[in-house]
């Protein structure tokens, strides 16, 4: 009877127990990121993944991928109980995202995204279906860091010089500028900063400062949004001034040769032109040898350039011609016609 009193409230507890722990018991399947967030630049590739609990086979399991953030949602991918299915992808991401399946046996489910662009930024979610489904969010952060600075010098007068630096990246820096004497602040108040941006959305920064020609080096930095210098440029005055003033110099040189020999080429291929035409020009008579020492030969046409459909004649004349009958005029005056060949070697 003791026994018989203890084992009625037992089973009580354990029904409780097991009423408020089946919710759990019932989701053993389970997905989670395996980071919270992932950083990629523009044109490179970047792999995304989840893990998914153990199952039998995953031979059957569907995974899906998409972009929920910003709007609108767009998929980005789609294995269908194994099967790929690349109509489900957005054409933003086609051709551009491929699933690794090899890890499908290590229960992750990798996407590989390629060619990446600043648009491709946002929140996405992995989803995992296998009898059940679960899924998680990750954020990925596509940049342009800024890689190389473009700099120029130019002669504003005989004591000034503008100094421009200039360069390309993701998100807008701040470009700050400094001298030997770290006069930071004074001379990037005065520096003049622009930015444009290309076709991929990436920033153009540009900035420049007037400074005396003194001898004096000075420095321009590109501030990321985390206050940390990216890159940086150093000016060395005069000794910079010095080799651009050279390389002026010799430019100018080379384009005055290069117009002289364009000049030259031209006013020769106008003579070679001109002579040529003068070869085929007018040949205004053409002697023959006959008995007749009163005859003589004269072209009707001059010989002009000829096109291959015109012919040249010419007539033969006596100056005895007069006073002789017709038969013997008809005689002494012939018409020979002259083929292009012919023409073309005069």
């Amino acid at each position: 009877m003791i026994t018989s009193d203890y084992t009625i409230p037992m089973r009580g507890e354990i029904f409780t127990l097991l009423l408020v722990t089946w919710p759990c018991l019932q989701a053993l399947f389970v997905v989670e990121s395996e980071q919270v967030s992932y950083d990629g630049e523009v044109h490179d590739k970047v792999t995304m993944g989840c893990r998914f609990s153990r199952i039998p086979s995953v031979s059957r399991v569907s995974v899906i991928w998409k972009r929920i953030n910003p709007p609108p949602t767009l998929e980005v991918y789609h294995l269908d109980m194994g099967h790929e299915t690349p109509n489900f992808t957005n054409p933003h991401f086609q051709s551009r995202v491929r699933l690794l399946r090899e890890e499908l046996e290590n229960f992750r489910a990798v996407i590989e995204l390629s060619q990446l662009r600043l648009s491709d930024s946002g929140t996405y979610q992995c989803i995992v279906i296998q009898d059940e489904a679960d899924y998680k969010q990750t954020q990925l952060n596509v940049r342009a860091p800024y890689k190389l600075i473009k700099k120029t010098i130019r002669t504003l007068s005989e004591k000034k010089v503008e100094l421009s630096c200039e360069s390309q990246g993701f998100p807008l820096a701040r470009v700050t500028w400094s001298d030997s004497k770290f006069n930071e602040q004074h001379l990037t108040n005065r520096s003049i900063n622009s930015h444009t941006r290309n076709g991929d959305g990436v920033f153009i920064v540009t900035s420049r400062l007037n400074v005396t020609y003194d001898a004096e080096n000075y420095t321009c930095s590109y501030v990321s949004d985390d206050g940390k210098a990216s890159l940086t440029a150093t000016f060395v005055i005069p000794d910079e001034l010095s080799e651009t003033n050279k390389w002026t110099k010799g430019y100018a040189a080379i384009s005055v040769i290069v117009v002289l020999c364009v000049g030259l080429a031209f006013l020769l291929l106008i003579l070679r032109r001109r002579k040529k035409e003068h070869t085929h020009l007018d040949i205004s008579s053409v002697k023959c040898e006959s008995p007749d020492k009163n005859l003589r030969v004269t072209s009707t046409d001059h010989l002009l350039p000829n096109s291959d459909s015109r012919v040249d004649t010419l007539t033969f004349t006596s100056d005895s011609w007069n006073g002789k009958t017709e038969d013997l005029q008809d005689v002494q005056k012939q018409s020979f016609t002259l083929p292009p060949t012919l023409l073309s070697e005069y």
